[in-house]
């Protein structure tokens, strides 16, 4: 009567799960960069939609004392760690956020278009 593994048969699991392991990381960390990538360019948006609802209605101007876009306009991603706000003139305005752990570093949002870009 057999108590217990051999040393054989628990190197084997070991082996098998050391495959799995290696196989399975790199979906996964693929995931997470697309996820910072997407908070990123939501928190974006987000900036975006907040600046247009400070609009003035008569005059169509923007609020042009905001300038940075780290706080203020929820909560923000720890993935943006860096967002500005350029205004091209009254109406116009670039937000650009600088993102940590996705593929794609950079995230800029044209209002005069509304494109939003993605950059490496």
């Amino acid at each position: 009567m057999r108590l217990g593994f051999t040393l054989v048969e628990l190197l084997i699991v070991l082996i098998f799960l050391g495959i799995f392991i290696t196989f399975s990381y790199s979906p996964v960390a693929s995931t997470y960069k697309k996820a910072h990538l997407l908070a990123g360019q939501s928190y974006v948006r987000n900036v975006a939609l907040a600046l247009e609802a400070q609009r003035d209605p008569s005059t169509g101007a923007l609020p042009t004392h905001l300038t940075d876009c780290l706080s203020g306009f929820g909560q923000r991603p720890s993935t943006v760690k860096e967002c500005t706000i350029t205004y091209l003139d009254s109406q116009d305005y670039v937000i650009e956020a600088s993102l940590e752990g996705a593929d794609l570093k950079k995230v800029i949002y044209k209002s005069s278009d509304g494109t939003l870009v993605s950059l490496p």
